[in-house]
């Protein structure tokens, strides 16, 4: 074992294994034809859903003119923040696998943001492991790996907040039994907050157990798929190695350490940035912890197959989680200002951000070859 605690790799990194192969064009623009019809449907659905539970698309014109910019400006600043910072924590990530130049690290991560808000059903997360692989250095089988412990890692922070911030912050009493107009009790939140703690963590502990024994996993790819192909349970095991390879991280706390510190900080600034935007629309009672609770519903919101743009996903969920603790009369006037000026500046920050990081990768000078990190006692 290495000083840092990271348990022996294996001698072979199979960094030539083959990456999947493009589909065929017609392939391609079948997909497109499908997501883009999906696309379609879901939008008008949410569209549907939002007009029948009473919540306007645009708030009202008397709720808008209330609307404080000083705190907006506030709001902004703080997703800003918040974004560049979720950009700048996957240097840990990737660090124990190859040596990504930290510029480059930023515009991929403001590029596949993009990517992911905007194709609908998440298909833009494929578009992290394209850009950042590198034949021979960086497979995009790890960088998957990777995205997936981002994920779940996230999904136990958020969950953890969610549930701090009910614990700190009791829902009003009664509960309203609707939101809005939609027949969806509000006791689905905390009820949700609990179920999605226990799957995180129950992912958190399948993904470490995967890279602990990911050498049991390969021998028990290649003996079951074996009995039907050889070649087949060859390239999966391939693959489940490589997938493992991406989770390096966890055991290195050289990397996992730094990574759940800025994670944190980052993930504090929005509370504050949503307690800020909803004195600048009149919610001033909307509290810290309260703030917390909003933002738990919307990550679990943001967990889910989207609309383009996250359409229906993010104004639902913050109807329901500004439904726990206001009154329904001000959730459909004040907090849908509040949830128009936070989609609105979420749309705009990661639009402007993945412009600037195109901008730099077609103008700046490309940026050096990758150098692959080999584990400590690897040649």
């Amino acid at each position: 074992m290495n000083p840092i605690g990271e348990p022996p790799q294996p001698a072979s990194t199979n960094a030539s294994t083959p990456e999947p192969a493009p589909a065929p064009k017609r392939s391609n623009r079948g997909r497109n034809v499908r997501a883009a019809v999906v696309s379609v449907v879901l939008v008008v659905a949410f569209v549907w859903l939002l007009s029948s539970g009473g919540f306007p698309l645009f708030p009202p014109a008397a709720a808008l003119a209330k609307l404080q910019m000083s705190g907006v400006f506030v709001f902004i600043a703080l997703m800003l923040f918040n974004l560049l910072t979720r950009f700048a924590r996957c240097h840990f990530l990737i660090a124990p696998l190859a040596k990504v130049p930290f510029r480059r690290m930023m515009t991929i991560n403001a590029i596949g943001l993009a990517a992911i808000t905007f194709l609908p059903l998440r298909i833009g997360e494929m578009a992290r492991p394209a850009m950042l692989r590198d034949k021979g250095s960086l497979s995009a089988w790890a960088v998957t790996g990777t995205v997936g412990a981002e994920r779940i890692l996230d999904g136990i922070v958020f969950s953890a907040m969610l549930l701090v911030g009910l614990a700190l912050a009791a829902p009003q009493v009664p509960l309203p039994d609707h939101v809005g107009d939609l027949p969806v009790p509000v006791w689905i939140v905390p009820r949700s907050a609990t179920v999605a703690s226990a799957v995180f963590v129950i992912a958190f502990l399948v993904m470490a157990a995967f890279y602990w024994f990911r050498a049991l996993a390969r021998r028990l790819t290649e003996r079951v798929v074996g009995l039907v192909s050889k070649k087949l349970a060859t390239r999966l095991a391939d693959i489940v190695e490589n997938l493992s390879e991406g989770l390096r991280f966890l055991t290195n706390w050289r990397y996992s350490l730094p990574y759940l510190a800025v994670t944190l900080i980052s993930v504090a600034s929005l509370p504050l940035g949503i307690e800020v935007l909803a004195t600048a629309v009149g919610l001033p009672e909307l509290s810290f912890s309260q703030s917390m609770v909003v933002l738990g519903v919307l990550a679990l919101g943001f967990t889910v197959p989207n609309a383009p743009g996250f359409f229906g996903v993010v104004q639902l969920a913050l109807y329901a989680g500004l439904a726990t603790y206001i009154a329904p009369d001000k959730v459909a006037h004040e907090g849908s200002v509040l949830v128009f000026v936070y989609y609105a500046v979420y749309l705009g920050t990661v639009t402007l951000l993945a412009a600037i990081a195109l901008v730099m990768e077609l103008l700046m000078n490309p940026a050096p070859a990758l150098e692959r990190n080999h584990p400590a006692g690897v040649a």
